[in-house]
């Protein structure tokens, strides 16, 4: 289990890098790694930063259905939905609920697909349209961990004796404008589409050298393009349920004040964060649903005790038995759909 917190951890990390950092045998590392991503148990993503292809914003979509409607054709309809709208990289479905995360340009793109939803949802699909409430996070005013944030969760369900990560506290991004050529457009998407893809594999898809590839590739992520995370499908080691939870703050509370005074636990354990001074949206792993309360009472006790809220935190809670997956982290439409200029 050390291994996958290592993974998780840094998923650049090689085979002997992880096996001296816990005194392993790169051996077992490997065997381990191979054994887990085999399984589904572990898969690899390169996550682009939206800010660097010119996204002004990322927007959580949480939302409500008929609970009267049969599961499996509101989720059909979703799924059709989400096959046809590429700004949704990550989204779940399941009992009456339903959430989905988005990333745009501007204003108007949001606008754009609110529209397009509701005109999807219309005719004889009204009935499984769900009533959504968008909240927006600007990268101009908005913290966020970016790229995901798993191994303090895996670290305390494993009770595992070694030193906890390091804290991935959300950070500020500012948005620029891309400014890559044919080159490195066919690249980043070829790496999105397929993160364990090697030089050559990209190469032939490119149509470019082995080593033109490599350059290419080094660059992009030294300049922050995309990051290798490696994920965990938490739902084949009986975690039970995924939780999202949006509050509003109280602005007597500044924002500074509020990050600053957080105990680590609700920022360590939420594996997506977004953040702006007057609100956040988070996102829970629960591993059993008989820890549920006692969870999230943990995670609200500082900010009750602060005052920092300035309503009650709205709850969306799927149990991972009965929820099916829009898009899981999946980022190749969205940055097909960036870098395409359409």
């Amino acid at each position: 289990m050390i291994v996958i917190l290592g993974l998780l951890d840094d998923a650049s990390m090689t085979d002997a890098q992880i096996a001296e950092i816990y005194g392993l045998n790169k051996g077992t590392v490997a065997s381990v790694r191979r054994r887990l991503v085999d399984a589904g148990a572990l898969y690899y993503v390169n996550i682009p930063a939206f800010n660097k292809l010119g996204c002004e914003m990322i927007c959580c979509h949480l939302g409500s259905t008929d609970p009267a409607l049969s599961q499996d054709v509101k989720t059909g309809h979703y799924m059709e939905f989400c096959d046809g709208q590429p700004s949704i990289f990550n989204g779940l479905i399941g009992g009456n609920s339903i959430v989905f995360f988005t990333a745009f340009k501007n204003a108007t793109e949001l606008e754009v697909f609110n529209l397009a939803h509701n005109k999807f949802f219309s005719g004889v699909r009204r009935p499984s349209k769900a009533d959504f409430r968008t909240v927006m996070f600007p990268y101009a005013v908005s913290r966020g961990t970016y790229t995901t944030n798993f191994a303090p969760l895996v670290h305390d369900f494993f009770k595992l004796e070694v030193p906890l990560p390091k804290s991935r506290l959300p950070v500020h991004v500012d948005v620029e404008t891309p400014d890559l050529g044919e080159t490195e457009k066919g690249v980043l998407v070829s790496m999105v589409e397929n993160p364990g893809g090697s030089d050559r594999e990209i190469a032939a898809r490119v149509k470019l050298s082995r080593q033109a590839v490599s350059r290419v590739r080094n660059r992009l992520v030294e300049d922050g393009f995309v990051t290798l995370k490696c994920l965990p499908r938490l739902y084949k080691w009986g975690f039970e349920l995924y939780a999202v939870a949006n509050a509003r703050f109280n602005l007597d509370m500044p924002w500074e004040k509020r990050l600053k005074g957080q105990p680590r636990p609700p920022v360590d354990f939420s594996f997506f964060t977004l953040s702006k001074p007057d609100e956040s949206v988070s996102n829970y792993m629960v591993p059993r649903f008989q820890e549920y309360a006692e969870a999230l009472e943990s995670a609200m006790a500082w900010y009750h005790k602060a005052k920092a809220f300035d309503a009650k935190p709205d709850l969306n809670v799927f149990s991972l038995e009965r929820c099916t997956e829009l898009r899981s982290f999946e980022f190749a439409p969205i940055v097909s759909h960036l870098l395409s200029g359409k």
